[in-house]
């Protein structure tokens, strides 16, 4: 593409060429991101459903736009192991309650949602980018920090699924925005 073209010139040539099932994951990922909007009782299955998704689809991302390198693996777990230290300071989500059954009480929260929206803007920006400049697919200074992005949000998803199934071990939990 030109690079002297105008931005909306762009950016219409830039929606028109993404992928139908693009805009597939992004109206599932609002879909499960509003109900998480709501307070709601969750399994430990259905808990980790989430960590491993998200964390699937950005790992896969990183892959797919780098390759599978290990610079490129370590800056990914650099980012997730970033979240997690991040999170056990935050302490996201608050006010969670075990219940006896194994499932969990949560609090409802546009956290999910929008954590889960920047995983699918990180790898779409990427996406667009590498279209544009693909030489930047060989460049550190472009795929380790996008990299480390995506495990750091990744990461945010473990963290929260982490702090949710200690509160079945009885550690007390102190509420947090």
């Amino acid at each position: 593409m030109p690079s002297n073209l105008p931005l909306d010139v762009v950016i219409v040539e830039v929606v028109r060429h993404t992928p139908v099932w693009a805009w597939g994951i992004l109206a599932a990922i609002v879909a499960l991101g509003a109900l998480q909007m709501r307070d709601h009782t969750t399994s430990r299955l259905r808990l980790l459903a989430m960590p491993l998704g998200m964390g699937g689809y950005s790992l896969w991302g990183a892959a797919a736009a780098f390759g599978v390198q290990a610079p490129v693996l370590v800056a990914w777990a650099a980012g997730l192991s970033i979240a997690l230290a991040s999170n056990a300071r935050v302490g996201w989500p608050g006010q969670v309650r075990a219940h006896g059954d194994g499932g969990f009480a949560l609090p409802g929260s546009p956290l999910p949602l929008l954590l889960m929206l920047a995983v699918f803007l990180l790898r779409y920006a990427v996406a667009v980018s590498l279209a544009m400049h693909p030489q930047w697919r060989f460049e550190a200074g472009f795929a380790l920090p996008a990299s480390v992005a995506g495990g750091f949000l990744s990461g945010m998803f473990v963290a929260r699924a982490r702090r949710i199934l200690a509160t079945s071990s009885g550690r007390p939990r102190a509420a947090s925005a």
